[in-house]
């Protein structure tokens, strides 16, 4: 959490009459504008410490507005906002303080609070593969610095032990990994694949020609978090957490990604995003 503080002073300055006709300038100060900000995020908490104000009023810089003394505020991203408090004194009279936000690229998600609810602000990177998907219905994706976040929804349950295969062009580089007809439009670094629901995923890296199905495993311990995990009339939908640091060319500006799922048994391929037909889903991560 980055805590930063902001003091502003507002000054209003009086007219007080002489013995004759000629007027003076007194500063008069009525308000000193003081606020503190605890930026989690996109999220920002505005602390006022604004004393002798009869109202408030906050423009966020964003469009919105609010009149609570001391709002938190979602960012709707990355971005350079100038945040003002207005504060009104019984007078009637009204001064301001205004000081600049600036958001990195962050993620809304969080894995450890038992809930999907926040994947509702991923908005911009969602794969909807239709029909063509199988029993997958919808994928997001979304990242900050450190993370690669997946939401996944499909027609299944845990306790089918399926098997998921995500095929990562980590590098978005065509001419390394492996080329396959499975997702066009990349070359497959890295594939994870497992039971994901029923407790594990490995890891395996390519070698060798592209043109090989030939993939090495690897030890990689904690790469990733299973977040919250919804089931509900045959229906699951979950969330991963993937840390770029930790798989090979996760920290460059962009991946490309393919997800197949598979009966336990590997008797038949049960569906896959994006959909049959369709080319790997390019993330750009270059925020």
């Amino acid at each position: 959490m980055n805590k930063l503080r902001y003091l502003i002073t507002a000054v209003a300055i009086g007219l007080m009459a002489g013995g004759c006709t000629k007027f003076q300038t007194t500063p008069t100060p009525e308000v000193d504008i003081l606020f503190a900000l605890e930026i989690t995020g996109n999220e920002v908490l505005f602390i006022n410490k604004t004393e002798g104000a009869q109202s408030f009023r906050w423009d966020f810089g964003d469009g919105n507005e609010s009149t609570s003394e001391s709002p938190v505020h979602q960012y709707p991203g990355k971005g350079k906002y100038v945040a003002t408090l207005y504060a009104t004194l019984p007078n009637g009279n009204t001064y301001e303080g205004s000081t600049v936000i600036n958001i990195a690229k962050t993620s809304p998600v969080r894995i450890d609070d038992n809930t999907l609810s926040d994947w509702e602000a991923v908005t911009q990177h969602v794969i909807d593969p239709g029909s063509a998907g199988g029993i997958v219905n919808e994928v997001k994706l979304d990242y900050d610095g450190n993370y690669l976040y997946l939401y996944v929804d499909l027609d299944s349950q845990p306790q089918a032990g399926d098997i998921f295969d995500f095929y990562l062009d980590s590098d978005n580089n065509p001419g390394t990994g492996l080329l396959t007809g499975t997702f066009s439009g990349g070359g497959y670094d890295i594939l994870l694949e497992g039971p994901l629901l029923a407790g594990s995923m490995d890891v395996f890296y390519h070698e060798g020609p592209q043109s090989g199905f030939t993939f090495a495993q690897q030890s990689i311990p904690d790469y990733y978090t299973l977040g919250t995990v919804v089931t509900a009339g045959g229906r699951t939908q979950f969330e991963l957490r993937i840390e770029r640091g930790k798989l090979k060319g996760l920290t460059g500006g962009g991946l490309r990604l393919g997800m197949t799922v598979t009966k336990s048994d590997w008797s038949a391929q049960l569906g896959r995003a994006p959909g049959e037909g369709q080319p790997a889903y390019l993330l750009p991560m270059d925020e």
